[in-house]
């Protein structure tokens, strides 16, 4: 299946249901399985500040981080442009609006103009994390032994 390297804190967000939506300077046509691996370089300060405060405003704790690892599994359903998300995702099938709503995903991408909003659903976590090396783009990934395959989060 293809992966995402992610910096932390934004991998592990994703593997904790807090953010369904990757934004990405770049489009990409693949749709399906989509394993997110935490990369071993970390946010910036400021950025995990804000991303800190974001969550315990809604009374929400960052978890552990964990680096060098693949955290999860999604499906990818859709790429478009982060301007017009909040207005397409309604209209996909099946129509898409994050759990929480859109102000606090949000706070978690770059929804800045000329950029790319991936649509992440079906969330499975591996427990525990499977060590890998990631890469730049998407790159190619081998899910492990059943034994560790991931579970169905809420």
């Amino acid at each position: 299946m293809k992966a995402l390297t992610l910096w932390e804190p934004y991998a592990t967000l994703i593997a904790a249901g807090f953010k369904e939506v990757e934004t990405r300077g770049w489009y990409t046509s693949y749709r399906g399985e989509l394993a997110i691996h935490a990369g071993k370089s970390k946010a910036v300060g400021e950025d995990m500040s804000r991303i800190t405060f974001a969550l315990a405003h809604h009374g929400f704790e960052l978890p552990e981080l964990v680096y060098g690892a693949v955290l999860c599994v999604v499906r990818l359903v859709a790429c478009v442009p982060t301007a017009l998300v909040e207005v397409s995702a309604p209209k996909l099938r099946p129509a898409f609006a994050p759990k929480r709503g859109w102000e606090f995903e949000r706070q978690f991408g770059n929804y800045d103009a000329g950029r790319w909003a991936w649509i992440l659903t079906g969330l499975r976590c591996y427990h525990p994390p499977v060590p890998a090396n990631g890469s730049r783009k998407l790159w190619d990934f081998t899910p492990p032994p059943s034994r560790e395959q991931p579970v169905q989060s809420e």
